[in-house]
């Protein structure tokens, strides 16, 4: 897993100056990226996106690939990327020139990951539900809870404390992690990475630090993702939409608690101890 790059390059030191047990230090204190990055696609302004600029290839594949308006990697042919300006240009030679016309030109904000100007139901969003069905492999809440404690010896490192991260994990664990300053974002990485490698995600499972909203459930029901485990808690629409997408939404899973909302059919029971 590619993990200290993406770290190193989604801070900067900046000085501040910090209070703690009764003294005053000046120091250079770990502070997220937080940029405007504008995505060109076949030469149209399509949106701008305040990110976290580090893995923008993935970011914008997994941005378009989110919204409809692609479903492989290999339809994007060109990628370039302007770093003095800020600019991501790709070329989608099978999407039209009215479909992006529709779209409109938009900016999001990192608190916002969603492209369309309104929001969108589950029929907007072209969803077909998720058979509802165990795993592969036996997903139990000790196997959760081992999965979120990757995640957070992970997210430690990060001085920050400003980035959110997703992980992608399957039967061996954890296969990748993306970070960025909005969890949509970081959701949309770890998707264009998932196309690039042209990984199947109907047995993988998403680590994920933020709230299951209902725009996070969606994200995770374009994946084609049946199960995401949070350490935050749940809304109301985001768990009405995992019901009815057969999304297995787990949160609050910390330390060795966790919430299971939606689902639990598709969870193992752990084994009983034997009484000796």
């Amino acid at each position: 897993m590619r993990l200290p790059d993406s770290l190193r390059q989604s801070v900067r030191l900046a000085p501040r100056d910090h209070y703690r047990g009764g003294h005053w230090t000046h120091e250079d204190a770990e502070i997220v990226r937080e940029e405007a990055v504008t995505l060109f696609v076949n030469g149209r302004e399509f949106v701008t996106m305040v990110v976290t600029p580090t893995d923008l290839k993935e970011l914008a594949i997994g941005f378009l690939a989110s919204e409809g308006f692609i479903q492989t990697a290999a339809e994007v042919t060109i990628f370039q990327h302007q770093p003095d300006s800020q600019q991501i240009w790709v070329r989608v030679p099978g999407l039209s020139a009215d479909r992006l016309a529709g779209s409109g030109k938009r900016y999001l904000s990192s608190c916002c990951g969603r492209g369309r100007p309104a929001f969108y139901f589950v029929e907007d969003a072209n969803l077909e539900p998720m058979e509802v069905c165990p795993l592969p492999y036996p997903l139990t809440a000790s196997r959760i809870t081992r999965l979120f404690a990757s995640l957070s010896r992970w997210t430690r490192q990060q001085h920050s404390g400003g980035l959110h991260v997703a992980g992608l994990a399957g039967d061996a664990g954890i296969l990748a992690m993306r970070t960025d300053v909005g969890r949509h974002n970081a959701l949309d990485k770890l998707y264009g990475f998932s196309l690039l490698q042209g990984m199947a995600l109907q047995d993988k499972v998403v680590v994920f630090s933020g709230r299951l909203s209902s725009e996070v459930i969606l994200k995770i029901g374009r994946m084609g993702v049946p199960v995401v485990i949070s350490n935050a808690a749940p809304t109301t629409l985001g768990i009405e939409l995992a019901e009815t997408l057969g999304i297995t939404a787990v949160g609050f899973a910390r330390n060795s608690e966790l919430s299971v909302y939606t689902h639990p059919g598709r969870l193992a029971m752990d084994p009983v101890p034997a009484i000796t």
